[in-house]
């Protein structure tokens, strides 16, 4: 046995390093789809990793030059810009979500046609919604109370500011309708492609920011700057994506109402789970802040950045089989999704058990030597967030299989119920056990709802997918 396993973890490792390859896999039989679809996962796991290495690199250099550049009073309007700005991050009401499903469908169905009708009927709908935002914001950029609404001093910073906005505004209104170019990639499995496009779009950032600081440029050209090199990335990306898939260039005659009709529903779909997500997961700093006051709220926030860690980890490496669970399911190939939906099961297990119990047992001294003695954060708080880990890690291949499946509807109700029992319940344990509270109502609404009902819709999905093959096997 013992030589068995040492033949077996080779043979893994290499099937594991023949996937970085940038040559395709024959699709034309089941095995080569098969790995294909692990090799564009693996390439946009890897892909994003790097990217998001090469951004913290650039935010390590600009931070501390932009910071000087502009004097504290000038980069917290440039972060209040962003914040405000980040705030409709909802905008497209999740069309891009929809639109990614509905490719991956017509990806897996070989049907170009209607994957040029998804991508131009999308395409449409964001035009409507970008035309709608610049109206809104060209009738009310008039009469913004600039000093009040930035809670400055002095007219002239306001007057800054208020140009800085209207540049991020309009970058931001602009990235609406392009940004169906990134979700059409991702639905193709070919998320890579912006991952890599998008880094070296931050090193432009860099440059472009450089090159404003050395002119002595005001905080709106500042702002413009930053948005360069993902202006510039999209831009190259929609080439990339019309010079290798032409038959999706969008045009006035494969607008289909229905197709539009399909995109929104899934998309509101989205954004209604988006929005219960967001409510009971992202509100715990608020709960504490309410109930302890401000000063409490750094005994979890900061280890609560820890443990994220795992959390980002853990999405890297599984977001990508969304698409491809899509495609596979459009394919009829049911055995490879739930052989790779249990088997995410386990790897994001090896993956949170030990890096949560890691943390849980090092938290104490890295946070002691990296904040001494000003901080105090209990282990209770250390222990819950390690569980926390790693329920949120088991939960994270479910939602990934239901959205590439398109089961959105239950997940969202189930979303809802969870996410609101969550904010009742963390308001209540903290008023009773303080800091602790607040994860552990995260905690104990994930492992009594969200899970098992999870668990209940994903059995019944297979069963579902079961018993329609077995239907068309006997026709």
């Amino acid at each position: 046995m013992k030589v068995a396993e040492e033949i077996k973890i080779p043979h893994q490792t290499g099937r594991l390093l023949s996937l970085f390859r940038l040559r395709p896999f024959d699709t034309s039989t089941v095995h080569g789809r098969s790995r294909e679809r692990f090799r564009r996962a693996v390439m946009t796991t890897v892909s994003a990793g790097g990217a998001r290495v090469i951004a913290l690199l650039v935010s390590l250099v600009t931070l501390p030059l932009t910071f000087k550049y502009l004097g504290p009073e000038r980069y917290g309007l440039w972060m209040v810009l962003i914040s405000i700005i980040s705030a409709m991050g909802f905008a497209d009401l999740g069309i891009g979500n929809g639109l990614m499903n509905a490719i991956s469908e017509a990806y897996g169905k070989d049907d170009r046609n209607l994957a040029r009708e998804y991508f131009t009927s999308a395409f449409v709908m964001m035009l409507g919604i970008a035309l709608f935002l610049t109206v809104a914001g060209a009738a009310a950029y008039p009469f913004m109370p600039w000093m009040r609404l930035f809670n400055v001093k002095s007219a002239a910073v306001a007057y800054e500011g208020s140009h800085g906005l209207l540049v991020l505004y309009a970058w931001f209104v602009i990235s609406i309708p392009i940004g169906v170019i990134s979700r059409a990639q991702a639905g193709l499995q070919k998320g890579y492609i912006p991952q890599i496009i998008g880094a070296l779009g931050s090193v432009l950032t860099l440059l472009a920011l450089l090159i404003a600081i050395g002119l002595h440029g005001s905080l709106a050209w500042l702002v413009l700057a930053s948005t360069m090199g993902s202006v510039t990335a999209t831009a190259f990306n929609g080439w990339l994506l019309f010079h290798e898939h032409p038959w999706l260039i969008p045009a006035r005659h494969a607008y289909r109402r229905s197709a539009a009709s399909k995109i929104l529903k899934l998309g509101l779909l989205f954004f209604v789970l988006q929005c219960a997500m967001t409510l009971g997961y992202t509100s715990d700093n608020i709960v504490i802040a309410q109930v302890m006051g401000a000063a409490a709220v750094a005994a979890y926030a900061v280890p609560q950045k820890l443990f994220s860690f795992v959390s980002m980890l853990v999405g890297m490496g599984i977001t990508p089989l969304w698409p491809a669970y899509g495609e596979a399911l459009a394919r009829g190939d049911v055995a490879w999704v739930r052989r790779v939906f249990f088997g995410s099961l386990w790897l994001t297990l090896a993956i949170s058990v030990p890096l949560c119990t890691l943390l849980v047992s090092a938290g104490p001294w890295m946070l002691r030597v990296f904040f001494g003695k000003s901080l105090h954060v209990p282990l209770s708080v250390l222990v819950v967030l390690g569980l926390w880990g790693v329920v949120s890690a088991v939960s994270a291949p479910m939602g990934i299989l239901l959205n590439g499946a398109g089961v959105l509807r239950l997940q969202t109700i189930i979303a809802v119920v969870a996410s609101s029992a969550n904010l009742a319940l963390s308001i209540l344990l903290t008023r009773h056990f303080g800091v602790v509270g607040v994860c552990s109502g995260s905690l104990i609404t994930q492992v009594l709802i969200a899970i098992p009902f999870y668990g209940l819709i994903i059995r019944r999905l297979f069963k579902d997918i079961a018993n329609r093959e077995l239907n068309r096997e006997c026709l």
